[in-house]
């Protein structure tokens, strides 16, 4: 029974896509968005989470509100993602950069 479900488990993280884009954090009291582009936009939730839980994040003006006002202050949104694209062409990081600039250019709140 063990070996089953761990064979189910490794297919099923062998068949998993990763997201990429662009994700924004944003403080639900104030209004303001931190954006930040990535390769693994899971991975790159719970980074900032154990990080900004921690008192670690580097930008001091969300950890600080994130500190005084408490995780529920928060939502994380993945508002652009890329697909992926099997073309060795098409670097992804780059695409990713455009997508970031471009949101950052499109929006008019506060940001952190």
């Amino acid at each position: 029974m063990k070996n089953t479900l761990k064979k189910e488990l490794r297919e099923k993280a062998k068949n998993h896509k990763i997201t990429m884009g662009v994700i924004a954090v944003t403080n639900t009291i104030n209004g303001r968005r931190y954006i930040q582009g990535s390769l693994n936009l899971e991975a790159l939730v719970n980074k900032m989470k154990f990080l900004l839980n921690g008192g670690q994040f580097n930008n001091s003006q969300l950890q600080k509100d994130w500190t005084e006002q408490g995780s529920d202050s928060f939502t994380f949104e993945f508002v652009v993602i890329i697909p992926s694209q099997e073309n060795q062409y098409i670097n992804e990081r780059q695409e990713i950069k455009k997508a970031e600039q471009t949101f950052i250019s499109e929006i008019n709140n506060d940001l952190y």
